[in-house]
């Protein structure tokens, strides 16, 4: 057995146990680690006899680049996530939905993001999820394609809701059917999408792309004006910029705010995990960079810090807010 191999038969018994799988036997798991995969990860697949009937084994494929880099959390989560599979296969037979509810239980008891991480035909590490806001679908992308990027434009097979997409991770609480929630795009609706804020004639400023793609026009000083780095263009994924209105974006330096109005052309200062999980840039103060202590990181559960972003101390306790 490789060290890959050790590695991912540790991880597997080490779920099993740590989810109670109770009636899925270590021993009746194996596990290759592959170079066979192109984009697809893992899998998992329920052993037959020569006759073609269940032996109650199963096999676990890893794709071996997975442990070639220095993150072990995308092969971990892997491995929890085909365990899953093989749990369900156990417990509720071949006819479950591959990435149903049975088996989004199964994968948050086994440690795994339970999310169906697809495109096509094939499983990829995730970055955006297209999902049915009534729960009939929920599927991974690793790019922003037109279907997350324009949720609006289709409809659930199940139950004919217009779907919503979001980063992964980040679903949102109560959402409204037809919404992107990416926090990297500059819209949520088609009517943001199509016409800014504005629809008239009246626009004092640009969100663009300074490439060209696209722009967008505004009356008021909204986020997306006063930080246009938060967001990337949907076509070429450029950090976006913002200016007044007769500016030429073209000539402009991408992931600025060029308004002549704004006293700032960069983020000041930074709010963060202390533990480097996230850290977004602001041009002024907003409720999480003021009181830093009410807020906890999402994935470590640290208090977050805010801290000047020229100047990011050495050291970050949790809780402190290093710019007032």
């Amino acid at each position: 057995m490789t060290g890959y191999d050790s590695l991912a038969r540790e991880e597997i018994e080490a779920t099993i146990t740590r989810a109670g799988f109770e009636q899925l036997y270590p021993e009746a798991v194996s596990v290759e680690i592959t170079d066979s995969f192109g984009r697809k990860l893992g899998e998992c697949r329920a052993v037959a006899s020569s006759d073609g009937e269940p032996t109650g084994d199963y096999e676990i494929r890893i794709a071996r680049r997975l442990f070639e880099g220095d993150d072990d959390d995308t092969w971990r989560d892997t491995v929890r996530h085909e365990v899953a599979h093989a749990y369900v296969l156990d417990t509720v037979g071949s006819h479950a939905q591959p990435h149903g509810d049975e088996w989004k239980a199964a994968a948050r008891r086994a440690g795994a993001d339970p999310v169906a991480r697809c495109e096509g035909d094939e499983t990829v590490d995730a970055t955006y999820v297209l999902a049915c806001p009534n729960g009939c679908f929920e599927r991974g992308y690793l790019q922003r394609t037109d279907r997350v990027k324009q949720p609006w434009q289709y409809t659930c097979d199940g139950c004919g809701t217009q779907p919503i997409s979001y980063d992964v991770g980040e679903r949102p609480v109560d959402p409204d059917p037809g919404t992107c929630y990416m926090a990297s795009l500059p819209w949520r609706t088609r009517s943001d999408r199509d016409d800014g804020d504005d629809r008239h004639s009246s626009a004092r400023y640009l969100l663009a792309c300074s490439n060209g793609c696209t722009t967008w026009p505004y009356q008021r000083r909204t986020k997306r004006i006063k930080n246009p780095w938060l967001y990337s263009c949907p076509e070429c994924e450029e950090t976006l910029l913002s200016c007044d209105i007769d500016d030429h974006p073209i000539d402009l330096a991408p992931g600025r705010c060029h308004v002549a109005s704004i006293p700032w052309q960069e983020p000041r200062l930074v709010h963060a995990c202390p533990n480097g999980c996230f850290s977004v840039g602001h041009g002024q103060h907003t409720d999480e960079s003021r009181h830093p202590e009410r807020y906890r990181c999402e994935e470590c559960g640290t208090q977050t810090v805010v801290y000047p972003a020229d100047d990011r101390p050495e050291s970050l306790d949790p809780g402190t807010n290093y710019v007032d």
